[in-house]
């Protein structure tokens, strides 16, 4: 899968990203995403489940759970 296929760039090389940050106190922030990152470690991958199993990051779980639901993923 290549990301600059399937996600609109907001800035060269950069997605929209809404659980970009997390505050201190709990709340996620939006922001972008390298869309070369996730190319470079998330490309091997076809549906929103695989790589929500393939990161233990909270906000990437949560973003690839996003991109499912906006239906950009399956």
């Amino acid at each position: 899968m290549n990301f600059y296929e399937i996600l609109d760039e907001v800035a060269p090389g950069e997605a929209y990203n809404p659980f970009a940050a997390r505050t201190e106190d709990g709340q996620w922030l939006s922001g972008t995403i390298s869309i070369d990152f996730l190319n470079a470690n998330f490309s091997q991958y076809t549906t929103a489940q695989e790589m929500i199993d393939a990161t233990a990051s909270e906000g990437l779980k949560l973003y690839f759970a996003w991109l499912r639901d906006q239906e950009i993923l399956s």
